[in-house]
């Protein structure tokens, strides 16, 4: 039988796979999910830990939006990326989201480098855009609004991201 904690274990596993899948199919991360991921992941948390889980869980929820807002506002997640990813803090609580979205933007630096690797067309570019990714994000992401079209070929799923950060995230909290 699954210990307590295995519970908000599984059930965030099942919300960040259901994202990744979702996200993959539809580039966009509906906001019904993320409602339904964090009214799972509260009434876990106060039902496993109490008061404390709720504190945990708002936390970890606050501690996910903050990290991801700045990179919102440069327009380089979108707003289902930084809701998704408060929803995951839900689950983890503050120091282990801390560690989620630090996994998160090393597996999208990955997945972003090898889909900049994949497009034949855009190959030339890679070594300048990953450079501008590692030395200054912001500067990576300026376009005008009429290249921002044509750029969306470049665009990926962020949930898968946030996937593969929540699952190293998980490997590492348990070991």
């Amino acid at each position: 039988m699954l210990a307590t904690q295995d519970y908000l274990n599984a059930t965030l596993i099942v919300f960040v796979v259901s994202l990744a899948i979702i996200d993959w199919r539809t580039h966009r991360i509906p906001n019904v999910l993320c409602a339904a991921g964090a009214l799972f992941g509260l009434a876990l948390q106060m039902g496993i830990h109490g008061e404390a889980g709720l504190l945990a869980a708002l936390g970890g929820a606050a501690v996910g939006f903050g990290m991801f807002l700045p990179f919102y506002l440069v327009r380089a997640f979108g707003a289902g990326d930084v809701k998704a990813m408060a929803t995951v803090g839900i689950f983890l609580g503050a120091p282990s989201t801390m560690l989620a979205v630090g996994m998160t933007l090393i597996a999208g630096g990955v997945l972003g480098t090898a889909v900049l690797c994949v497009k034949r067309e855009h190959a030339s570019a890679t070594l300048h855009r990953v450079m501008g990714l590692l030395l200054a994000p912001v500067a990576s992401m300026r376009t005008t609004k009429r290249n921002r079209s044509t750029d969306s070929s470049l665009r990926f799923p962020y949930g898968v991201a946030i996937a593969c950060g929540v699952a190293v995230a998980l490997i590492i909290k348990t070991h």
